[in-house]
């Protein structure tokens, strides 16, 4: 095993990578490697196949054609000119994917059970409750201080069982009609979804009044210091197993007329999302529901939808695979990701999982997973069972060397075999 000092001193790509803290918006474009990202973030998850189109004809046009579906279940479009992105969300609002009012826009910015409305077991006030949460927070003029990356999620459960949706803070169904909201490590009574919404808008007040630096998500500590600050009665949440995060990307029938079809490592193109909008239109009831576990589910149809580039196998390994950008589109990055992930896919052994990112930050997977790349100056880190930001045990100087790594690993179960 490496000495983790000696292997940073080499790895001098090791270095702690610029963390901005904000996530970009309809009125926020980031300016990356490979030009201006915009991003949109359709109502309840749902995009109108017409919408698709659109988005996918600007996508092509005005950017580089290429498109993410993020952990929030937002699309990222990416590749503009500054000129192009300032004058996207003028296309977008137009669309109906937006608000006119800037901080209107991002205050209502949340995360809603994908299959409300249509997954029976999903608790049938699941639209109602998110519809109240969204009113007031879109209300709530002082909340525009909360951080960039602080959300907010409506939780109906259902075949995405409770707890798969992650945010700072959370309203969540507790079946028979009853909802608590969910803030760190604790949860509130059960009240209606009125009260619960009102509840989960006083503990976002606190977080902004206490001038806390960190989000409840990164540590559930602050959860209990904002009940105590609104005087709210609530009790350690009940946290039994954490669904696992494959749970939320599975692909293939659902039931009741869903499928769901997953995009690898979150990276599509505009034809793909094009696709996408002609099958829903044609074979479904038109609207694509965009999940925060790259997978798109398509309604109303009678047997599985096709996408050339879309994984439809439950048992593809890509499915347990995250990777960024990589340098190609990311100044913080310092080595290729997507195209070393998908050549290690099928070198991966059942329910193992792996993480390719290009720096330190880990933005598309920051949970940990088995096995982690990480790029840097002088090749690719490997971190096991953590992040990106995790000890690194082995020292790789190139792509070659990490695939000649994994074929061992597949043939005799240990990566770092023979090293």
């Amino acid at each position: 095993m490496a000495d983790q000092a000696g292997v940073t001193g080499v790895y001098g790509g090791f270095s702690q990578p610029e963390v901005k803290g904000w996530c970009p918006g309809l009125f926020a474009p980031m300016e990356a490697a490979d030009g201006w990202l915009v991003r949109v973030r359709p109502m309840l998850g749902r995009l109108e196949a017409a919408q698709a189109f659109l988005l996918a004809e600007v996508a092509q046009q005005q950017g580089n054609g290429r498109i993410g579906l993020t952990n929030r279940a937002s699309l990222q479009l990416r590749g503009f000119d500054a000129d192009s992105a300032r004058r996207f969300p003028e296309i977008a609002v137009a669309a109906g994917l937006g608000l006119s009012d800037a901080g209107m826009e991002r205050r209502q910015t949340m995360l809603v059970s994908p299959l409300a409305g249509d997954d029976p077991a999903c608790a049938p006030d699941t639209v109602a409750c998110a519809e109240s949460l969204r009113h007031a927070l879109v209300c709530a003029e002082e909340l525009s201080a909360l951080p960039g990356k602080f959300g907010f999620a409506v939780d109906g459960g259902g075949l995405y069982a409770p707890g798969l949706l992650q945010a700072d803070i959370a309203v969540r169904s507790m079946g028979a009609g009853l909802w608590s909201v969910v803030c760190g490590q604790m949860c509130g009574p059960q009240v209606t979804y009125a009260v619960a919404a009102e509840q989960a808008v006083a503990l976002a007040h606190a977080f902004v009044a206490s001038h806390q630096s960190i989000r409840p998500q990164r540590d559930p500590k602050v959860g209990t210091e904002l009940f105590r600050l609104t005087g709210l009665e609530g009790q350690a949440l009940a946290v039994s197993a954490t669904p696992a995060q494959a749970e939320g990307a599975r692909v293939g029938s659902l039931g009741h007329g869903l499928f769901a079809l997953a995009v690898p490592m979150g990276s599509m193109t505009a034809t793909m999302l094009q696709d996408c909008a002609r099958v829903a239109v044609t074979e479904g009831d038109g609207i694509l529901r965009l999940t925060p576990w790259h997978t798109i589910v398509f309604g109303g149809l009678e047997q599985p939808p096709e996408v050339e580039g879309m994984v439809a196998d439950p048992h593809s390994p890509l499915l347990r695979i995250w990777a960024c950008s990589g340098v190609s589109a990311c100044a913080q990055a310092a080595g290729r990701t997507e195209e070393l992930a998908r050549s290690l896919a099928p070198l991966l052994p059942d329910a193992v999982c792996l993480h390719v990112s290009g720096c330190r930050k880990g933005c598309a997977h920051p949970a940990a997973a088995d096995y982690t790349l990480v790029a840097g100056a002088q090749g690719y880190g490997l971190v096991r069972n953590g992040g990106a930001s995790g000890y690194v045990q082995h020292l790789f100087a190139d792509e070659h060397a990490v695939y000649k790594a994994f074929q061992t690993f597949k043939h005799e179960g240990a990566v770092d075999a023979g090293l």
